[in-house]
């Protein structure tokens, strides 16, 4: 049941770091989808197509802020008087078994995998100094680290080269 009280992602961020072996980059598209409990929450283009951003050897930080509220699915939402819906998605339990990424390519230029250092930030209601009862929405400052996948993984529509979709699981 979707409540004050769960967690909420507010962000959630990718070190992904391509190989440095010839032919490791690619110019393909690759999405990335955010799934909670099997559901896709949002796809987003991490490599629209002839960039820089998953050539050989680079690794860049990709990050992704969440607007507005996204609720497990449920008919009652358990809510505070006066607290505003968070910006974030809600997981009851964390997201430990709840949260996947599942990486997309869309084209047969073949992309390696070398290693992707997955981050979030939580936000949480926090009392406003000063007041009796008053509460906001907090982002963490800092990401906390939750998984490192360090297998190189081949990419690519053409199913000789790689596969066409890899998830992390958190």
């Amino acid at each position: 049941m979707p409540s004050w009280q769960s967690k909420y992602v507010r962000a959630l961020g990718w070190d992904i770091t391509t190989a440095a072996d010839p032919g490791s980059g690619t110019d393909s598209n690759v999405t990335l989808e955010i799934i909670r409990d099997g559901q896709v929450v949002i796809a987003l283009n991490v490599e629209p197509g002839e960039t820089e951003r998953l050539d050989r050897g680079n690794s860049v930080f990709h990050y992704h802020y969440v607007v507005g509220t996204h609720f497990e699915p449920g008919d009652i939402v358990s809510w505070v008087g006066g607290l505003g819906y968070p910006n974030g998605i809600e997981f009851s339990d964390d997201i430990g078994g709840h949260l996947r990424c599942r990486l997309r390519i869309h084209g047969d230029d073949k992309w390696v995998k070398d290693n992707i250092g997955a981050y979030v930030k939580y936000t949480s209601p926090q009392h406003v100094a000063g007041t009796i009862d008053s509460q906001i929405w907090a982002d963490d400052i800092s990401w906390t680290f939750v998984g490192n996948y360090v297998q190189d993984v081949a990419m690519s529509t053409d199913a000789g080269e790689g596969v066409s979709t890899w998830t992390l699981l958190y």
